[in-house]
C-alpha cells in the first residue's frame, strides 16, 4: 500500500494527505484511505492472478483448461464421463413395441432409457420344473403325469421378450448388477416386465487433475521405441486399455516364480523376454470399438511395432501380426502373400478381489445410514470417484489411504481400526496384487462394524 500512496503523491505533487490517527495507524475510514485501499487491493489480486497462471505451466499445478492444453501437446485429451449401459429383456405380449427413450429403474433408483425402439417378437420355451426341481412331465391331453408313463411329455411354458439397450440418465461409476433391472418406470400395454442377465457395463467419471497428470506422464515414452516404457505408453492411448503393465528380463537366465523375486511374478519370465499385461475398460466387454480389429489383435499390433527386435514375449493369449509398413507413399513395403508375421504374446489381467474391514466408535448422534456412508466413500476412494489415482496392474493398497475419507463423513465418524486384505483374509495395513492381477473392490466386500466404547463390542 505504501507504493500505492507514493504514486498518489507523485500524481497529485505531494498535495493529498493522507491522515494518521494519534498511534499513528493509517486511517482507512477517509476518501483518501478508502481509495489507496481498494486500489491496492486490485493491484494484489492481478498479481495473485498471475501468479496463479505462471504456476499453471507447470503440469503438477495445472488443473480445468490450462492442463487441458498441456495434454493437447502431447495429442492427448482428458476422458470424459460416460454413462452406464445394460442389456434388458423385456417380457410381454406378442408384437409390442417397446418406444426409443422408454424408462426404467434398478432396485438403487437409478433410471435408464432404452437406445432404440424394439418389438417383443423373439420367443423363449422354457420346461416346468416342481417345487423339488424335477421336470413336469404331462400326457397328450396336458394333464400331468408321472415320470414312468408312456407316451409323456415335458410340459413347457412359452413366453415372447425382446433384448433392448437402455442408457443410465446420470453419468458416472453406476453399477447395475444382473437381475437389478426389475421395474418399468412407465406403463406401456403388452409389456409385462423387464431383467437384465448379465451386469452392466459400468461407466466412467471425468478424469481427475491427479489422473489426467498421471496418464500424460506415462504418455511421454510413446514416441520412442525398443523399450517397455515405449510400449506401455502405446497401449495406454488406446481407448480400450483400462491399465497396462510391461516387464522385461534382459537377462540370460530366466526369472523364477513368485517365491524368488520382488515382482510376484506367478509365471516363469524367460531370458531376453518382455511380459505384457493389459487390462480392458469395462466398455469394451459389451461393445463394439471405432476400429475394425478386435481388441486383441489391436493390443498385439501395439505391442509389435513397439518392441525391440529379435526378442521373446511372454503370456496367454497369442495373436499373429501380419507386417503392413508402408513406405511414404502409402504403399506396402511388402506384397500381401510374402509379408512377414509375427506371433505376438501377452496376457489380459485378472481381477484380484480387495477386502476392506473398518472398526468404529459407536458415538452418537449418527446421521442417515452410516454404514452405507462409510461403504460408498470407502468406495468413491477406491475408484478415483474423489479425483485420487485408482488403483493399477501391481499396486500396493494401503489401509491408511481410506482414513481421511471416512473421517470427512462427520464428527461421529471415528475410525478405530481399518484393515486391507486379498482372498477374504483381512488383517493388513497393506497388500499387493501380482503383476499380472487388477485390484477391484466390490461393496458387498467392505465390512464396517461399530464398537460400544463401554461394553468393548
Amino acid at each position: 500500500m505504501d507504493g500505492v500512496i507514493q504514486d498518489f503523491q507523485n500524481a497529485f505533487d505531494g498535495k493529498l494527505t493522507f491522515q494518521k490517527d494519534s498511534n499513528n495507524n493509517f486511517l482507512l475510514s477517509t476518501p483518501q484511505g478508502q481509495l489507496v485501499t481498494s486500489i491496492a487491493a486490485m493491484i494484489s489480486d492481478r498479481n495473485r492472478l498471475l501468479a496463479y497462471y505462471v504456476n499453471q505451466v507447470d503440469p503438477n499445478y495445472a488443473v480445468g483448461r490450462m492442463q487441458d492444453g498441456i495434454g493437447r501437446i502431447y495429442f492427448i485429451e482428458r476422458k470424459k464421463a460416460t454413462k452406464t449401459t445394460v442389456v434388458g429383456r423385456c417380457f410381454g405380449a406378442k408384437s409390442t413395441v417397446i418406444p426409443q427413450y422408454t424408462k426404467v429403474k434398478d432396485q438403487q433408483g437409478n433410471v435408464y432409457e432404452s437406445t432404440d425402439s424394439a418389438v417383443i417378437n423373439q420367443e423363449l420355451i422354457e420346461t416346468i420344473l416342481d417345487k423339488n426341481g424335477n421336470i413336469v412331465y404331462v400326457d397328450k391331453d396336458g394333464n400331468i403325469v408321472s415320470e414312468d408313463t408312456e407316451g409323456k411329455i415335458a410340459k413347457t411354458k412359452t413366453t415372447t421378450y425382446v433384448d433392448i439397450m437402455f442408457r443410465c440418465l446420470e453419468k458416472g461409476i453406476i453399477t447395475c448388477p444382473a437381475g437389478s433391472l426389475t421395474e418399468r418406470y412407465q406403463v406401456i400395454a403388452g409389456w409385462e416386465s423387464v431383467t437384465n442377465l448379465n451386469d452392466g457395463t459400468v461407466g466412467i467419471a471425468d478424469e481427475s487433475q491427479a489422473q489426467f497428470e498421471q496418464r500424460r506422464r506415462q504418455s511421454v515414452a510413446r514416441n520412442s521405441k525398443n523399450s517397455v516404457d515405449s510400449i506401455m505408453a502405446s497401449l495406454l492411448t488406446l481407448d480400450i486399455i483400462e491399465d497396462a503393465y510391461v516387464i522385461e528380463n534382459y537377462t540370460a537366465d530366466n526369472i523364477d516364480k513368485i517365491d524368488s523375486n520382488p515382482n510376484k511374478l506367478s509365471f516363469e519370465l524367460l531370458a531376453h523376454s518382455i511380459y505384457v499385461c493389459v487390462y480392458l475398460r469395462a466398455q469394451t466387454k459389451q461393445s463394439t470399438t471405432t476400429s475394425k480389429e478386435t481388441p486383441s489383435e489391436q493390443i498385439a499390433k501395439v505391442i509389435w511395432k513397439n518392441k525391440t527386435p529379435g526378442c521373446a514375449l511372454v503370456g496367454n493369449e497369442t495373436v499373429l501380426v501380419t507386417d503392413d509398413t508402408t513406405d511414404s507413399d502409402g504403399n506396402c513395403l511388402y506384397c500381401n502373400s510374402r509379408a512377414p508375421q509375427y506371433k505376438i504374446s501377452f496376457d489380459y489381467a485378472e481381477k484380484k478381489d480387495v477386502y476392506i474391514k473398518v472398526m468404529m466408535e459407536d458415538s452418537k448422534p449418527i446421521v442417515g445410514d452410516p454404514v452405507t456412508l462409510i461403504k460408498n466413500k470407502i468406495y468413491e476412494v477406491f475408484t478415483g470417484q474423489d479425483g485420487s489415482k485408482k488403483p493399477r496392474i501391481g499396486s500396493q493398497i494401503f489401509a491408511s489411504q481410506f482414513y481421511c475419507a471416512v473421517q470427512s463423513l462427520g464428527e461421529w465418524a471415528k475410525v478405530i481400526c481399518l484393515k486391507v486384505g486379498l482372498n477374504g483374509v483381512v488383517d493388513k495395513n497393506k497388500v499387493q496384487v501380482a503383476i499380472n492381477q487388477m485390484p477391484v473392490l466390490d461393496l458387498d466386500n467392505i465390512t464396517v462394524n461399530f464398537m460400544n466404547d463401554t461394553t468393548g463390542a
